[in-house]
């Protein structure tokens, strides 16, 4: 993570120094810049919770926070791109938020500035800052590219003295989703920290970087229209779920299972002819593709390293086909899409990404056709939903270094 300044300037700072001047006046001058992209998920859908391993990326949108110093015991915040129903501003009193958590209502985008502060309160080896901040980002929301996973270290860079250890600001991001109600694991966060391509390890928090040669081919990431939010999909049923059968697994295999992932084939094959009144068919596809997704990033790290990019779309065909029914954790409209997707010529692979019901579908194949791509998206999938008008439906991820704070001038 860097701590020199910088000349960029991306779009979404712009649009923060415009909030920033008109919530605090023109006299506002932010000393610190912090910036966290989003993400891609390769392979190893819901792996993270469960210990498995994932392959993902870190993608060129990102969030940018820029912060003041204040004196008061107090964050004042402003959110460029927050809805409309949002107050400008919203000062967040530092004192009230020691033991804080979102309960009994869906979380809005400065409850995520409280779960930050309430996970920095809560580290004695840091200091929170008094700031004013401002913060836009083109990461989208709902998308399935963790948009509030890059907000949640862009603000624990740009809120925190000193500034976290990388393994620290994981954690620390991670407990500010998961106080304002999402159960997430750390994989959405590790990527966004560590930047370009990565293996992460669910057990052990490990980052292991990669640096595949994808040639020509470019990953695609295709909106479906359908928004989502963790908080209130089925992403903490499903990580209920898993518990519940990580539990009974260890009761019928006897053995000391520290996670889903750890559980090899033939003990799946174990869990498999077990009836329905032990482990229930539904726990039974969850801990099905936890084993086999675990099994196809093994095979996806194989492939990358060895640019065997027909093996590696027809991983991510499986890994989706599991997601879908296994997991049941898609959407039909994205199903629709990806099927659409996988028609195109050319295409490799294309699955549902991210948490799942919602969001986008991830598609891999040459760069000169993704304009046939998009033709074919247009007259079929996005004309029958009345989405044509928009002209961000596509989006070419190209890989991106990981988050970093700057002092600025």
């Amino acid at each position: 993570m860097a701590t020199s300044a910088s000349a960029d300037l991306l779009p979404a700072e712009w649009r923060a120094r415009d909030a920033g001047r008109t919530a605090f006046g023109d006299g506002w001058r932010p000393v610190r810049r912090a910036m966290a992209p989003g993400r891609i998920e390769l392979l190893g859908n819901h792996l993270d919770y469960n210990g498995g391993p994932v392959l993902a990326a870190a993608i060129d949108r990102a969030v940018v926070v820029l912060a003041t110093n204040a004196e008061a015991d107090a964050v004042r915040v402003v959110a460029a791109d927050a809805a409309e129903d949002q107050p400008a501003v919203s000062t967040i009193d530092v004192r009230s938020l020691a033991d804080w958590r979102l309960e009994d209502r869906a979380a809005g985008t400065f409850d995520y500035v409280r779960g930050v502060v309430a996970a920095i309160l809560a580290r004695p080896l840091l200091r929170l800052r008094p700031a004013d901040i401002a913060f836009a980002g083109d990461v989208p929301i709902g998308f399935g590219v963790s948009s509030s996973a890059a907000l949640c270290v862009g603000l624990g860079l740009a809120l925190t003295e000193p500034v976290p250890e990388p393994r620290e600001l994981v954690l620390l991001a991670q407990e500010a989703e998961h106080r304002v109600g999402a159960p997430v694991g750390t994989m959405d966060q590790s990527a966004s920290v560590a930047g370009g391509v990565i293996r992460f390890d669910g057990a052990t928090l490990a980052v292991e970087r990669l640096t595949p040669d994808l040639g020509d081919l470019v990953f695609a990431v295709a909106d479906s229209g359908v928004k989502r939010s963790l908080s209130t999909s089925s992403y903490p049923t499903r990580v209920t779920e898993s518990k519940r059968a990580l539990g009974i697994a260890r009761e019928i295999l006897g053995a000391e299972l520290p996670s889903l992932a750890a559980i090899s084939l033939e003990q799946l094959a174990v869990l498999t002819g077990l009836d329905f009144d032990v482990m229930p068919a539904h726990l039974i596809g969850r801990v099905r593709h936890v084993v086999t997704e675990t099994e196809r990033v093994r095979q996806g790290v194989e492939a990358l390293r060895a640019a065997d990019w027909s093996r590696f779309g027809r991983l991510m065909i499986e890994s989706g086909r599991s997601s879908a029914t296994d997991y049941a954790i898609s959407h039909p409209r994205v199903e629709d899409l990806v099927g659409e997707a996988l028609a195109v010529g050319g295409v490799l692979g294309a699955r549902m990404m991210g948490g799942g019901e919602g969001g986008t579908a991830l598609v891999l194949l040459p760069r000169q056709r993704v304009p046939a791509l998009e033709e074919a998206l247009r007259a079929g999938y996005y004309s029958r939903h009345g989405m044509t008008a928009r002209d961000d439906l596509i989006y070419i991820c190209a890989f991106a270094d990981g988050a970093r704070v700057e002092t600025i001038g």
